[in-house]
């Protein structure tokens, strides 16, 4: 999308689900880096979707990205 400020990207993403293969989890990963690798730095990002990762209500480590408002306790995929 081309803004006043700028152009900002955005990726609407659906991870596989907890449980699928670490090729599948591989495989998605390596595709998000490539989408990634065409942005410029000066430009916006938006990365949304269902990462099926579930990241708990402490947000310890992750000051300024998670607002510690969720609930519930982190899966495998929490840090994916």
């Amino acid at each position: 999308m081309v803004l006043d400020n700028g152009l900002l990207n955005l990726l609407t993403v659906y991870a596989p689900h907890l449980g699928k293969s670490e090729e599948e989890n591989r495989v998605f990963g390596m595709k998000c880096s490539i989408w990634l690798s065409f942005i410029l730095q000066n430009e916006m990002v938006v990365l949304a979707g269902d990462m099926n990762g579930h990241v708990g209500s402490n947000n310890a480590g992750y000051d300024g990205i998670h607002g510690g408002f969720w609930h519930g306790d982190k899966n495998a995929d929490s840090s994916r």
